[in-house]
């Protein structure tokens, strides 16, 4: 009996191991010892694939909720550090064996594993074709012209009624992106440099913020310590040009700039922290300095990864917060026939909420060879619009690696590299210009173009076959910011089908038919430039135009939030007009400010040299010219002293007509210039000389420590308006200059009066509402009676003024008539006193 129990006992147990072995074998079996690669990004699986058991890898994680104390200790438990927290992915940045991190990956609380790669940014080294240039005359004024920024600047802007806009000053007031931040998230700035105005965190006219990620955001002026790159993108956004006395100022010249470093060694962790960072401070109702755009000319190539950080952080920071995030295309070339895993653009641009520029030449009227193209087959993967990225001429950082490579250009404060790092930052400026007139642009009611679902635009039926999203046409984070549509519908596509600069033979460059493609715009679009070159011009007009049918009282209070991109486009050409405007004086003004430096006196002789020349226009009429030159030549600070003068050349024709001609009151130079008939309708040129020195300057500033000079320019023209005189200003090609109306001089006479006047292009806002049409329901009869009266309205006012004043006389008279016939009228009525009760 005992041994009987006993062998049932065993025979018990035997079932019982056998059954949990049996229950247990679909788990084991499941778990890959390899890790699982579901929840890994392709770059992490290929890692664990090719290196040992013991190699620490950096890698970034993302739970499926917020990070807890516990999950701190279940990492360290499984031989991982946490080094970073990146709390709006609910995630965060270990370091681990490959061995460990295999095993992380089948944790449940895991949701993303993504290898922590180095940035690459986007220039383009000499054994690429990016050999920097020696020719000075290549420089960035001249791209600002090609995106016509220049010509956005210039016009005069009419209030919604009918005044001409001005300052405080009596300048015409512009669009040049004042009052609204672009972050410049890239290696850093030094903003030591001149063009970047850098006092105390958040206290700056041009660069309110510099700091550099060393495991958290560190201010420091100079954020740009060893690449330089940054330093360069960020001139072209927004510099101010100072060190060239205005001539090289950025494309939103008025903007301001919030520069963060990724710092040495960028990985991708430090950018996801960047744009982390931007959230954090982009918020709607606490964005006190208006942060509402990223630029970024870093990136790897590959196709979009919608679990990846950055990409979800670009999506946040579009949907939730309207901030603009600009990507370049990268700097592969390629021929438009890599798809698949040999993807040529960057990973980052091919987010769908992303903007992605393409590199063109330095006149805009190719592609670079170098620009990276898509897959001709997925139109996800092709750049959005297009800018200069050829020889571009910005900002100069000191004691870096791209300043090392570029001494032989003979200027120390600017520099010449190619990239779609360059191009790129021309889009993040217009994007500052844009929400400078517009800020109430958001997400647009247009999902980004793909045919991964059935067929492709180019290749036909069948030919789109990966990257597979079923609901692309319909989710949200295939929608884009209105800002990119704005610039796809303004962007100039003609003539640039199949135009590609040479040196890149793996494109024949003659594939594009002759109807385009087009995108869901209704535009030309294509896998090498996107929709075609960015004209600012255009997008200023088109987005003001939205502000305004959505804001129509100019408020800042959104009243018609229903007008969306498609309804501001039908109509936006009436905001851009020719107007004559008469002023009530006979003076005329243009200002600039600048930095000088010893590196500005002439170019004879001199290794390095960074013009500083300044034009102003001299109109008809013009009788005298007035100009206060007031230098800061004494910091004690930096125990700097110095002695400048101006030069004033009238007609360009080689002399110094200022010469003996400068009186000093305090600070201020004063120089009194006749001015007669063989000066009109000529440039005159300014330029200062002198001589200055620092003694403790490279204390202040190792970098940028020579003797450098701040000083302002007010020039005055008085005008003989005995006859009218018209100031219309051309523009030069290498230069931006203006004229302003300021105070009459002593000689004002009211006879003269209407006797000036501009004719320049125009903003007209008072024109434009005349366009505007009230948003008619689409729901039946619900608009109801007094919503189709308000449309007759406002389409016959003339008409139904009219009706309604007979139809007012004709009740008139009929109730006259009656109260003539009234048999029980009587002519004195009694008027009885009330008696209470």
């Amino acid at each position: 009996m005992g041994h009987g129990s006993a062998r049932c006992l065993i025979l018990v147990c035997v079932l019982q191991l056998l059954l949990l072995g049996v229950s247990a074998a679909p788990l084991t079996s499941s778990l890959n010892p390899l890790g699982d690669f579901d929840r890994m990004d392709s770059a992490l699986e290929d890692e664990l694939n090719s290196v040992s058991d013991d190699t620490v890898l950096s890698v970034i994680f993302q739970l499926n909720s917020k990070v807890t104390p516990s999950d701190i200790e279940h990492f360290e438990s499984l031989g991982a550090a946490v080094l970073g927290d990146a709390p709006l992915i609910d995630g965060g940045l270990i370091e681990a064996k490959a061995s460990d991190i295999r095993v992380i990956s089948h944790w449940e609380r895991i949701e993303y594993l993504e290898l922590n790669r180095e940035l690459e940014f986007f220039y383009l080294p000499p054994e690429f074709g990016g050999e920097p240039i020696t020719e000075p005359g290549i420089l960035m004024h001249e791209t600002t012209h090609v995106v016509n920024a220049t010509t956005s600047w210039h016009r005069a802007i009419i209030n919604t009624d009918g005044t001409v806009a001005y300052d405080t000053d009596l300048a015409f007031t512009e669009w040049d992106g004042d009052g609204t931040a672009i972050v410049d998230l890239d290696t850093g700035v030094d903003a030591g440099h001149p063009d970047y105005d850098y006092l105390q965190p958040w206290s700056g006219e041009k660069t309110l913020y510099s700091a550099k990620w060393d495991g958290v955001w560190t201010e420091t002026r100079n954020s740009d310590t060893s690449s330089g790159h940054g330093t360069h993108v960020g001139g072209t956004i927004a510099g101010n040009g100072d060190a060239s006395a205005g001539r090289r100022a950025g494309v939103a010249k008025g903007g301001q700039l919030v520069a963060l470093g990724t710092g040495d060694g960028a990985s991708i962790f430090a950018a996801e922290q960047g744009l982390e960072w931007t959230y954090q401070h982009s918020i709607p109702g606490q964005n006190e300095y208006h942060i509402r755009v990223v630029s970024n000319s870093w990136g790897t190539d590959g196709d979009y990864d919608p679990n990846g950080a950055v990409a979800q952080l670009t999506e946040m920071l579009t949907f939730d917060h309207g901030v603009a995030v600009i990507f370049a295309a990268s700097n592969s070339g390629g021929n438009g026939g890599e798809c698949g895993g040999g993807l040529k653009t960057n990973v980052y641009a091919n987010t769908p909420s992303a903007i992605s520029v393409a590199a063109l030449t330095h006149d805009g009227t190719a592609v670079t060879s170098f620009s990276s193209r898509g897959c001709m087959n997925q139109m996800h993967t092709w750049p959005d619009v297009g800018a200069p990225g050829r020889d571009i001429w910005a900002t100069a950082p000191r004691g870096t690696a791209i300043d090392a490579s570029t001494k032989l250009q003979g200027d120390l404060y600017y520099m010449s590299i190619s990239g779609t790092s360059m191009a790129t930052p021309h889009v993040g400026g217009i994007a500052g210009l844009l929400l400078n007139a517009a800020p109430s642009l958001g997400v647009a009611d247009y999902h980004r173009d793909d045919h991964d679902e059935g067929s492709s635009l180019v290749g036909g039926e069948g030919t789109a076959a990966y990257g597979q999203f079923e609901d692309w046409d319909t989710a949200n984070f295939s929608r884009v910011h209105e800002l990119e549509l704005i610039l796809e519908l303004t962007a100039q596509y003609e003539g640039m089908s199949n135009s590609c600069e040479s040196g890149n033979d793996d494109d024949a460059c003659n594939d594009i038919p002759a109807e385009c493609y087009r995108s869901s715009t209704g535009q030309c679009h294509d896998w090498r430039v996107g929709h075609g070159l960015t004209n600012t011009d255009k997008a200023v007009a088109l987005a003001r135009t939205l502000q305004l049918m959505r804001d129509p009282n100019v408020d800042g209070i959104v009243d018609h939030p229903e007008y969306t991109v498609w309804d501001a486009f039908e109509i936006y050409t009436s905001l851009m007009t020719v107007e004559t405007i008469p002023v009530d004086t006979d003076r005329v003004r243009h200002s600039w400010k600048g930095d000088w430096n010893h590196f500005n006196n002439g170019a004879s002789g001199a290794v390095y040299y960074t013009e500083d020349s300044h034009y102003v226009w001299i109109p008809n009429g013009t009788n005298n010219l007035m100009a206060y030159f007031t230098p800061t030549e004494v910091d004690l600070e930096t125990a700097q002293i110095g002695s400048l003068q101006m030069e004033i050349d009238l007609a360009e024709d080689g002399s110094n007509d200022a010469q003996g001609a400068g009186t000093r009151v305090s600070d201020t130079w004063i120089y009194d210039l006749d001015v007669g008939p063989e000066h009109w309708n000529t440039w005159a040129h300014f330029d200062i000389t002198g001589q200055a020195a620092s003694f403790l300057g490279v204390f202040e500033d190792p970098e940028f420590f020579e003797a450098s000079i701040p000083y302002t320019v007010d020039v005055a023209l008085t005008l003989d308006l005995s006859s009218p005189v018209d100031i219309t200003i051309p523009q030069r090609p290498d230069f931006y200059s203006d004229l302003d109306p300021t105070t009459p001089s002593d000689a004002w006479d009211e006879s003269y009066s209407g006797q000036l006047t501009f004719t320049r292009e125009a903003y007209n806002q008072s024109a434009l509402l005349m366009e505007i049409q009230p948003m008619i329901s689409d729901d039946g009869d619900s608009s109801g009676f007094f919503s189709d009266l308000s449309q007759l309205f406002s389409e016959h006012t003339g008409f139904v003024v009219f009706s309604m004043l007979v139809f007012l006389l004709c009740g008139l008279g009929l109730g006259f008539t009656l109260y003539k016939m009234n048999p029980v009228r009587s002519d004195k009525e009694e008027i009885l006193d009330a008696t209470l009760e």
